[in-house]
Order: C-alpha cells, then sequence, then structure tokens
C-alpha cells in the first residue's frame, strides 16, 4: 500500500495541500481532480519521491520509499521531455531501467525505430508513450500518471488506457491519475478525489 501522512506542501508562501492523508491500494486507480493551480502535478512529484514534502511523510508497504535504485513509484510527468537526457536516444533511456518485448511497443504503437532518435526528432505523443513504457518496469508496483494521453489523439489515448487498465489488473498496479478530464477520469478510476468547489 502506498500512503501519505499528514502530508502538506507549502511553495513560496502558498500551502498547496495540508495534512493530506492518501490510501492507494495494489490495482487501486485513484483519480485527481482539481483545478489549474491547485497542486495536483506537486503533488504528483512528491508521491514519486521527485521532491520532498514540507512537513509528514510518505511509505510504501509500511516503509520509507527507497533513496538509491530502482523506486517502485514511478511518476510519468505531463510534459515527459523534461526526463530524458537530449543528448542521448530515447531507447538508450529506456533500456537503462529495462528492455520490454517487442508485443509492449506494439501495445503502445511505438515503432521501434524511435528508439534510435533522440527526444528532439520525434512527436510529444511519442515521447509520451517511450516514457509511460519505461515506467512500467516490472519492479513498477505503484504508478503516477500525470496527464499522460494529453497529447495523444483519441483513437491512441483509448488504445493507451486499454494496454494501462490491463497492467493494472494483471499485476496489481496501483495508480494515481491526475488528470482535468472528469469523464476520463470516471471511465479508468476506481475512485476520484474532487477539490471542494
Amino acid at each position: 500500500m502506498l500512503q501519505t501522512h499528514n502530508l502538506s506542501i507549502t511553495q513560496g508562501e502558498t500551502t498547496l495541500w495540508h495534512d493530506l492523508n492518501l490510501f492507494i491500494a495494489p490495482a487501486e486507480r485513484l483519480g485527481i481532480f482539481a483545478p489549474s493551480g491547485y497542486g495536483k502535478t506537486t503533488l504528483g512529484r512528491v508521491l514519486a519521491g521527485w521532491q520532498q514534502p514540507t512537513n509528514g511523510y510518505i511509505t510504501l508497504d509500511n516503509q520509507p520509499l527507497p533513496l538509491r535504485g530502482y523506486c517502485p513509484v514511478q511518476l510519468v510527468p505531463q510534459h515527459p521531455e523534461r526526463t530524458f537526457n537530449p543528448a542521448r536516444t530515447t531507447g538508450a533511456a529506456l533500456y537503462d531501467v529495462w528492455h520490454p518485448a517487442n508485443d509492449w511497443l506494439e501495445a503502445l504503437a511505438i515503432d521501434p525505430e524511435l528508439l534510435k532518435r533522440y527526444p528532439s526528432e520525434i512527436s510529444g505523443g511519442e515521447l509520451a508513450r517511450i516514457a509511460l513504457l519505461r515506467a512500467l518496469a516490472p519492479k513498477t508496483r505503484f504508478l503516477i500518471a500525470d496527464e499522460i494521453t494529453a497529447q495523444l489523439d483519441p483513437v491512441m489515448q483509448a488504445q493507451t488506457w486499454r494496454f494501462i487498465l490491463q497492467q493494472s489488473q494483471q499485476r496489481n498496479l496501483g495508480m494515481v491519475i491526475i488528470s482535468h478530464s472528469k469523464a476520463l477520469l470516471d471511465q479508468v478510476c476506481t475512485q476520484v478525489w474532487q477539490s471542494e468547489p
């Protein structure tokens, strides 16, 4: 179980989250729906260990997130281009983490030729799917998905979500899904957290 304990996040003089207590079980898909500027992306970064909270802490099965090695909580950010080294191919970035079989590439409509290219040489949607594939390594137990299909056309969005839901069910992959689309969250999540108006 991924759990936050009285989590507070402050940026500057603004408190984005205060005494937040979340419980995400394996295979659970928690949607987070709130207005822009509410701090959803920052929360995703904190949940994945990319950023430290102001107060409180996070545990995975009652243990702190690992500070070294592979973190079982992986974040696919809204702007995945920022997570790739522009001087290395996308394939090199992927293979640092794991070597997925060809059927994984097919499921996410990733042409193997794209893995020979640099991040600047492919589209945002293609890069988003490669970032998702990288985050779905076998050691990942919880996925933080921040607007991960926003750059995809409706057909590719549907295909991608079918594959993600299949993974969630087959391997008990827990998820926190951040989106501006309430309709999407209602469709793919087991529960949705919504800010008060």
